[in-house]
């Protein structure tokens, strides 16, 4: 080939790395943008927008093209402060981003809440010319954060304001009257019997009554008042700018709701409260002040009948220190060895033989004095400290009576009462039992004694305890028999040897015509059912010769012998003609 006809290349090359790698990088970020969890979009500088990621319409419900041009004001719920706006935009005008939250709407209606941070975009010369958003639902986030505040500040059952939330408006309230130089009530509310409600009928109509009263409450309330549960069947209302007659008319209003009848499905029920009233200033300057003071006038009004509304007054505060004086120094009666059994003899009315014995608590006190049980046990009872005092009741009578056996003292039974606390106490059957064995004194030789009232409380459960116990072996007994609502098919399924005639009756013998014929009637049903028939509070000759006329097999009180202790009951043991005095 000649050199004129040979072919000539002339080969241009550019260096397209830079490119090839922006477009990689463009492409990386496409795909991050359109496959991001997150809704983004990217508005122009006039605010409408441009461009919406898949996720974005996943959120909103709105495709692109339905958003192309228009402000993502569409989104708005139309809650949002003017305040909101203001600062997003003196944010992005002055190019810094904006963080903050939006409740938005979606195409089909629903509501959303939704986390922002909107950013301004920047062209070489510093102008901006769109703004980038990048949104994140945050819905479930708000709902488990106001299910959390909820359940700190509010009731869960009646969604009423708990004793937190309580404490921030009483607060309010109380800053409200001092301004104002007036009065504030404040009224703690608790229901009678509640716990009736929940034995007989169960726990689910007992909250469904809860909620019922709890919206009886708000019906009668201002709306500057506020109603609370602390918990269980109490409510605690606080009344701003109220006087006391405000506060009488309001507690009668009160009353008057929770006493109409609630219907909860097939059930019919009528339901009573009891209301105790403090006043600011006159009772305290505070909460918790006020709250005892409530709280005791409270007391007050179920110790009066029920049913009822008392104001506080210095006597309770009074009553209510006594209280805390027993309640602190029982804590320490028993180890300081300041407890004692004294024992009241039951005697067989045909011979005049000594059948049995109570052991009846006695607590003397160094700086108390002689405490009488009337007024300590309860106090017991509402403490705690009764499952502990009790238990030292049965194993010092049980130690007791292990001694006069010993000493060849038998062919009686020795009595000791339980409490309506003890007997709901699921460890009673084992205490019991251990108790018996630790002694060796055999069960027969022991009886326990329960009150009407406590075999009236849940039937079936008093029958399945009281069963427990029988199978023990010990002697068991209805105390104060009488003055409840026993039924003769009801203490047929007890198994139970001794109905105790109440001594209010007794007292009545040889006066009262209508007391002879009750304790005839209750001398009778013990027969029927094959029981032992003690008559309580004998105190004289008269009361002991009706009673053995009616078929009264034992008597107790103070016409045989007061209680004593157990070594004055020795010189009785062994010499039973010396126990009527």
């Amino acid at each position: 080939m000649d050199e004129e006809s040979q072919a000539h290349f002339v080969v241009l090359s550019r260096d397209i790395t830079q490119r090839v790698q922006t477009l990689d990088t463009l492409r990386k970020l496409r795909h991050a943008v359109e496959q991001a969890p997150n809704s983004i979009f990217i508005a122009g500088a006039e605010g409408n927008i441009e461009y919406v990621n898949p996720a974005f319409s996943v959120t909103t419900g709105y495709s692109a093209s339905e958003v192309m041009g228009r402000n993502p004001r569409l989104l708005s719920a139309g809650s949002a402060p003017p305040s909101l706006y203001a600062d997003l935009w003196a944010h992005l005008t002055s190019g810094r981003a904006w963080r903050g939250e939006f409740l938005n709407r979606r195409k089909d209606g629903r509501e959303y809440y939704e986390s922002a941070i909107i950013s301004p975009l920047h062209d070489e010369q510093g102008r901006i010319t769109h703004y980038l958003a990048v949104q994140e639902d945050v819905t479930e986030r708000k709902r488990d954060e106001e299910r959390i505040r909820n359940l700190v500040n509010f009731d869960a059952l009646t969604g009423l304001p708990n004793r937190t939330m309580f404490a921030s408006r009483f607060s309010q309230a109380l800053a409200l009257t001092q301004r104002s130089g007036q009065h504030l009530a404040l009224l703690y509310l608790d229901l009678d019997h509640f716990k009736n409600v929940n034995d007989s009928l169960g726990h689910q109509v007992g909250d469904e009554l809860l909620v019922e009263i709890a919206r009886r409450l708000q019906l009668v309330v201002r709306d500057e008042d506020t109603v609370s549960r602390p918990g269980g069947d109490e409510f605690i209302i606080v009344l701003p700018l109220a006087d006391a007659q405000h506060a009488a008319h309001v507690a009668e209003s009160l009353q008057s709701e929770v006493r109409r009848v609630c219907r909860l499905g097939h059930h019919e029920l009528v339901v009573t409260s009891s209301i105790g009233i403090a006043l600011y200033p006159e009772d305290g300057h505070e909460f918790e002040t006020l709250a005892q003071c409530a709280d005791a006038a409270m007391f007050r009004a179920k110790e009066t009948g029920r049913d009822s509304y008392r104001f506080f007054s210095t006597d309770m505060q009074a009553h209510s220190l006594r209280v805390l004086q027993i309640e602190n120094a029982l804590r320490s009666a028993v180890v300081q060895d300041q407890l004692a059994l004294h024992y009241q003899p039951q005697i067989r009315l045909r011979d005049r033989r000594l059948v049995g014995v109570e052991a009846l608590l006695r607590w003397n006190h160094p700086d108390l004095g002689a405490v009488s049980p009337a007024e300590f046990i309860p106090v017991a009872e509402s403490s705690g400290q009764i499952l502990g005092i009790g238990e030292w009741v049965l194993r010092t009578a049980l130690d007791q009576a292990r001694k006069w056996r010993a000493a060849g003292h038998t062919g009686f039974t020795v009595a000791v009462n339980l409490s309506m606390v003890q007997f709901r106490h699921p460890g009673l059957v084992e205490m019991v039992r251990q108790a018996l064995a630790d002694s060796g004194v055999p069960p027969q030789m022991l009886e326990l004694e329960l009150t009407e009232s406590i075999a009236m409380d849940a039937p079936e459960k008093v029958i399945a305890i009281v069963q427990q116990l029988f199978d023990l072996g010990v002697q068991l007994s209805i105390d104060d028999f009488g003055t409840g609502y026993s039924s003769f098919s009801y203490i047929q399924r007890l198994r139970v040897h001794k109905l105790k005639i109440d001594q209010s009756f007794v007292r009545h013998l040889g006066e009262d015509p209508s007391a002879q014929h009750i304790v005839h009637a209750i001398i009778g049903l013990a027969q029927s059912l094959a029981l032992e028939a003690i008559a309580e509070g004998v105190e004289t000759a008269q009361q002991s010769a009706i009673l053995l006329s009616l078929g009264c097999d034992t008597g107790q009180g103070y016409y045989f012998s007061r209680p004593v202790p157990a070594a004055q009951l020795d010189g009785l043991l062994t010499e039973p003609s010396s126990i009527v005095v």
